[in-house]
């Protein structure tokens, strides 16, 4: 399959699929007649990346995943060790989200004449 081919398949840009190559997120492929030629290796890779993506791993993060795998036995716990990790940060990334929807709520109800009036009576120490 060719660039096009790909990029249409798994429907992100064919830059894209260009910058993870040029990156080191996907191999470089062969090229014909000066065009890449992408197998189902490549396919795979780019699958498992918008995975990755979609799981909120950075670019360095599947980087890490990548090699890791890459020199790891199968069965090492590499994926589910990152998984774990990942959706921890996830989790505190949530609390935090969910501490700023408590004091917009209270923004939201303060009916104070002045800022000094709303920062003593509506956000005390607790916050």
């Amino acid at each position: 399959m060719n660039i096009g081919d790909i990029a249409e398949r798994l429907n992100i840009p064919a830059s894209t699929i260009r910058y993870y190559e040029k990156i080191g997120l996907l191999e470089p492929q062969q090229r014909v007649a000066g065009k890449r030629v992408f197998d189902k290796q490549a396919l795979n890779s780019l699958r498992f990346i918008q995975l990755a993506k979609h799981a909120g791993f950075t670019i360095d993060e599947m980087l890490l995943l990548l090699n890791s795998a890459a020199h790891s036995a199968p069965g090492s716990g590499v994926w589910q060790q990152a998984a774990k990790a990942k959706r921890q940060e996830i989790q505190d990334k949530v609390g935090q989200l969910q501490q700023m929807d408590k004091v917009l709520s209270q923004l939201m109800q303060c009916n104070c004449a002045s800022l000094n009036e709303c920062v003593d009576s509506c956000f005390q120490s607790d916050h």
